[in-house]
């Protein structure tokens, strides 16, 4: 497995712990270092007798080392990645792995194995269907509950909010969540990212609200609707759709640009959003995956570069979010994807996208030939055309793009959402700048 500086630096759990295994990477630091096609591992001198062993699994990623250090990966473990990066031939090629690090490799493999389910599993179809049938209960009660919620809201009005923005829907919240209807939950939780000290906060809310509405009513109706709109209906409410289901189903194969790649954590949760664009089929899709504070992120990929793989979508009427279907083929290239689209071919795009899906929230988008403007305290994205439309980009992103372009015109990957666009990279020259 190749690795780039780039990625070792995802796999770090703090600045202090990259600064650490830069140091580390300089081969008198190591008393062994050696490479094999399933570990990289090495025994690295420190200030006591016993030099630290330091393994490195590379065929399921994780990282395992005998010093007391509490971070994951510890210094150690980013010091022998980024001297295997950039001193590679002091590791001595080894056919067979060390005792010590064949008995963690095969441990891990095994305890991977007994994570699958047995094929000779029972499964109580009776117990099952009632748990479904008593969480479906739970959902419709609280729907009629939210349904009640927002037209008593609507009815006495909405001027006061604003004296209790943070307060005035935690309670239905918290009972879509009793209800087991997550996806209502967050569309509530949302509410409170509208900044209702700004002008027009009053349609925001009410465009929320009324979206909410309309999906319970979906949701009610939900066996009038087609099959791939149902199942998106159910999702947004809440009820999840097996990976195993969305793997089982076509997939399709492409050669995948990378985007972009945003990362944000909360509490010990990371979430990481991957946006690709198939060269050949011209399709946008959404990777996301969810790891714990101590998980390395699964497909390494990197933001710019070209990869082959095979994508399962789940199902929906205008399918955005996919799964990796087998293996990931990494190219390492870095291509400008081909685009000739301004801010009216957006426009067009959103439209269409809205007609097939009412409830669509992200909608990715490449234009080209625009340029970042501050005109009257705002930030704007115009095109050769002289069409404009709202940047939703913080305002260091948006000096950040204005500083890479310089003013001039540019290729840009972001996503339409609320009625503005959140430029996610830029593209000069064939050349990829991240800007999240």
């Amino acid at each position: 497995m190749q690795f780039t500086h780039e990625q070792i630096l995802k796999f770090a759990p703090d600045d202090a712990s990259v600064k650490a295994g830069k140091a580390l990477a300089t081969p008198s630091k190591w008393v062994v270092t050696a490479v094999h096609e399933k570990a990289l591992w090495g025994d690295c001198q420190g200030s006591g007798k016993t030099p630290y062993k330091t393994i490195v699994d590379l065929g399921n990623l994780a990282f395992k080392c005998s010093c007391p250090s509490r971070k994951f990966p510890c210094k150690h473990g980013l010091g022998l990645l980024f001297l295997y990066v950039s001193h590679p031939s002091v590791f001595s090629n080894e056919n067979d792995l060390a005792p010590h690090v064949e008995e963690w490799i095969n441990k891990r493999a095994t305890k991977q194995e007994e994570k699958k389910p047995k094929e000779d599993a029972v499964v109580d179809e009776k117990a099952q269907q009632k748990r479904v049938e008593a969480r479906a209960k739970k959902v419709d009660s609280g729907i009629e509950e939210l349904r009640l919620w927002i037209k008593d809201l609507v009815r006495t009005g909405i001027m006061r909010i604003p004296q209790n923005a943070y307060d005035f829907n935690k309670n239905i919240a918290a009972r879509m969540v009793d209800a087991q209807a997550g996806g209502l939950a967050n569309n509530l939780k949302r509410l409170n990212s509208i900044n209702f000290y700004k002008d027009g906060w009053q349609k925001a809310l009410i465009k929320s609200l009324s979206k909410t509405y309309l999906l319970t009513e979906a949701y009610k109706n939900q066996e009038l609707l087609a099959h791939d709109f149902k199942q998106e209906v159910r999702s947004l409410v809440g009820w999840n759709t097996p990976k195993e289901e969305v793997l089982a189903s076509a997939g399709l194969t492409d050669e995948w640009y990378v985007l972009s790649i945003d990362i944000t954590e909360d509490n010990n949760l990371k979430t990481e959003r991957i946006w690709l664009y198939g060269e050949n089929t011209k399709r946008y899709a959404l990777i996301i995956n969810f790891y714990t504070a101590v998980q390395v992120n699964a497909n390494n990929l990197i933001s710019g570069n070209l990869v082959r793989a095979e994508l399962a979508f789940y199902p929906s009427p205008s399918p955005l979010r996919a799964l990796f279907k087998g293996e990931v083929q990494k190219e390492n290239l870095q291509l400008l994807p081909e685009t000739q689209n301004h801010i009216t071919e957006l426009f067009n795009h959103v439209s269409g996208l809205l007609t097939l899906n009412p409830f669509i929230e992200e909608i990715p988008f490449l234009l080209s030939s625009v340029k970042v403007v501050f005109e009257n305290e705002t930030w704007l994205l115009v095109d050769a055309e002289l069409k404009s439309i709202l940047l939703g980009n913080l305002e260091d992103e948006c000096w950040l793009i204005l500083s890479i372009t310089k003013g001039n015109a540019f290729v840009c990957f972001g996503v339409y959402q609320n009625e503005q666009f959140n430029v996610a990279s830029v593209f000069i020259n064939a050349k990829y700048y991240p800007v999240k």
